[in-house]
């Protein structure tokens, strides 16, 4: 018993005499996961606005590949970065990427011209497991693929979108495997970036 108060004592003299910044850089990167570095490093984008292109080569894709595409101004709060996309003069969607409840989730945003929510929007979901402190992948969960279904985008139920900051440029990728009615799907796009993601 007294070895273990003894061995209190000196445990609490050690941290007393750290800063209180090395304690708690401590134990932020003890409990780290790839998900929230992710995140973190996407606060890059903050404030910033940035210009892309379609870099994948599907014909359906033809009208977004002769638009500009412009992401930004990338807006920021503790736990959500929104991320307006315009296609040329389009500015009807945003890519919303947010921390909730441990999760990190990716959705689609998409308004009407007066404003009103689109009958598709808020569609996205969940992290799925493996990702990286660069690179994260979001199958369509289940509220998303409900919406799909109610407005008869059946092909769309397999999508996986992808967020990754590579070479320092924010790429984004549209996935989904082929059926027997649908040829897969491959969209990507490809934004260099201003600032160095974290």
């Amino acid at each position: 018993m007294r070895s273990t108060l003894r061995l209190i004592r000196k445990v609490r003299r050690v941290l007393a005499s750290l800063p209180l910044a090395a304690i708690l850089v401590g134990c932020a990167g003890s409990s780290s996961k790839p998900s929230d570095t992710f995140f973190e490093n996407m606060t890059a984008l903050c404030g910033q606005t940035v210009s892309g292109n379609v870099i994948s080569e599907q014909e359906v894709d033809a009208d977004w590949r002769a638009s500009d595409l412009v992401v930004g101004p990338v807006t920021c709060e503790r736990d959500i970065i929104r991320l307006p996309l315009a296609v040329g003069e389009d500015t009807s969607r945003t890519w919303v990427l947010s921390r909730m409840d441990g999760d990190l989730i990716f959705r689609h945003e998409h308004v009407e011209p007066d404003g009103s929510p689109s009958a598709v929007t808020q569609y996205g979901g969940a992290a799925r497991e493996g990702g990286t402190a660069s690179r994260q992948d979001f199958p369509a969960d289940a509220a998303t693929k409900a919406n799909f279904q109610e407005n008869g985008l059946t092909a769309s139920l397999p999508n996986v979108w992808t967020l990754s900051l590579d070479n320092d440029q924010l790429l984004y990728a549209l996935a989904r495997p082929a059926t027997n009615t649908d040829p897969a799907r491959d969209f990507r796009a490809a934004f260099p970036l201003n600032v160095k993601p974290k």
